[in-house]
């Protein structure tokens, strides 16, 4: 991995001047799989986003491997769109949602609803949607399916035993109808408020403020909790494990988040795992994958960036190692 840290060394260098002026912002915990080891805030709440789809993404793989689910099984491609509020993952036409069923040459309208809802997909295409495209409806039609407790079943297995799981559909709600509760019931069971809620997303979008407070209240983790189940993932010989590695990817196992003024990811690579979460109006936008592995590849220097260095006799680069 040592090239990759030079890779886009403008970017680079632009994050970690921001990275050494905002530390209070930035929660990190890594060990590159050679000994060393970072860990900055790992404990503060930071905002998940779509970080948290791991979590169901487990849940998932231990029903296949439990034989409780048949990734081949033909589900109507109404029944996932059911759980998509429209809006909330990506520009009007180009959105998650929309992107995974073009990915599977299913023709959909530009909020990325199905002209044919009756059209079959298999089952294992929604889960890889989750990953590869972060489908905010997939973990959620996953979920209905496999029920509250193997999600946290999945959760407590994989290390995050506290995991924020919410229904990616309630909070993109939320943020049309502040102060109410989860509503995902709602949408998938009463047509008249499915039309009422696509008449507000085709009407004026809530204001950068108005996003950044709904932002705040969306669901919460810790960098420490990420990095745990990250490192689960890789390191376990569970059937249920392997099966999500696949998701994950190959050689770099990476799932990113990104809401407004906030950014996270969990990867692993050649050994090496890494758990990020940031918030601030003006960090430089870079890919958050080639950023993890340039942590990676650079341990020592991410640490001097954040003001933190190893102690005498000490095995990790600690903040409390002044």
């Amino acid at each position: 991995m040592k090239g990759l840290a030079s890779a886009g060394a403008g970017p680079f260098t632009a994050f970690r001047a921001w990275l050494a002026d905002h530390r209070e912002n930035v929660s990190v915990v890594a060990d590159d799989g050679a000994g060393q080891r970072l860990s900055h805030l790992p404990d503060v709440p930071r905002v998940v986003a779509s970080t948290i789809k791991v979590v169901p993404l487990l849940a998932y793989a231990s029903a296949v491997a439990d034989g409780v689910l048949d990734p081949a099984e033909p589900v109507p491609v109404g029944d996932w769109d059911a759980f998509h509020p429209f809006d909330g993952d990506g520009p009007l036409g180009a959105g998650a949602h929309h992107r995974a069923l073009t990915a599977l040459g299913i023709p959909c309208d530009e909020y990325g609803i199905a002209h044919d809802p009756g059209r079959l997909v298999p089952l294992d295409a929604i889960a890889t949607a989750m990953i590869a495209e972060s489908d905010n409806a997939a973990p959620d039609y996953l979920r209905a399916r496999l029920g509250d407790g193997a999600v946290r079943a999945a959760a407590a297995a994989g290390g995050w035993p506290d995991a924020d799981i919410r229904w990616f559909c309630g909070e993109t709600l939320r943020s049309f109808h502040p102060g109410e509760p989860d509503l995902t019931a709602r949408f998938t069971g009463d047509p008249a408020f499915r039309t009422a809620v696509l008449e507000r997303v085709r009407g004026a979008p809530i204001s950068a403020e108005a996003e950044w407070e709904w932002t705040q209240r969306t669901a919460h983790g810790t960098a420490a909790r990420l990095f745990a189940f990250h490192r689960h993932l890789v390191t376990s010989d569970a059937p249920a494990a392997a099966l999500a590695r696949r998701k994950l990817g190959r050689d770099v196992r990476y799932k990113g988040g990104a809401l407004p003024r906030s950014r996270g990811f969990g990867l692993s690579a050649a050994g090496g795992t890494v758990a990020m979460f940031f918030t601030g109006t003006d960090f430089p936008e870079i890919p958050l994958a080639d950023l993890g592995l340039a942590i990676l590849a650079d341990l020592p220097g991410f640490a001097r960036d954040l003001g933190v260095r190893p102690g005498p006799g000490c095995a990790t680069i600690e903040a409390c190692e002044y």
